[in-house]
């Protein structure tokens, strides 16, 4: 494997964890809408670099990227795993398995050693869709 491959492969695991932390911490109000936006922003700039132009086109639905008989999805988030198809190898997949892992860890963390009476609920969602996304991302990565 080339070198151009393995920062490829890192900055489309990137892309993705981006766009799951987006629709994330959108669901469970955990982060304030400017810094969605920035987390936004950056995260088109990695897929701009893991996937060129295709990726963006397929992301925003200007490109055919299903081959069912209901064409293109709605949902944005369905359309990220097609933008990254290209430029996803092993080192995605190790980017989004240990990140998302991080995470959940981390939302426990947090949740444990919060002063607050009442901690926020997001916290524990975050924390177990971080867990499962690990560890099924770990499944997809072993396959």
């Amino acid at each position: 494997m080339e070198i151009r491959d393995v920062v490829r492969g890192f900055v489309a695991g990137l892309a993705g964890l981006g766009f799951v932390l987006i629709f994330l911490f959108a669901q469970t109000g955990l982060v304030s809408p400017p810094v969605l936006l920035a987390m936004g922003g950056i995260t088109i700039v990695a897929l701009f670099a893991a996937g060129g132009r295709p990726a963006i086109r397929r992301l925003t639905g200007h490109e055919e990227t299903t081959t069912d008989e209901t064409g293109e999805t709605d949902w944005w988030l369905a359309r990220v795993e097609p933008a990254l198809e290209d430029s996803w190898n092993a080192w995605s997949d190790l980017v989004l398995s240990v990140s998302l892992g991080a995470v959940g860890i981390g939302s426990f963390v947090l949740l444990v050693t919060s002063s607050s009476d009442d901690p926020p609920l997001g916290l524990l969602i975050t924390g177990f869709l971080g867990i499962n996304g690990a560890l099924i991302s770990l499944a997809f990565a072993l396959e």
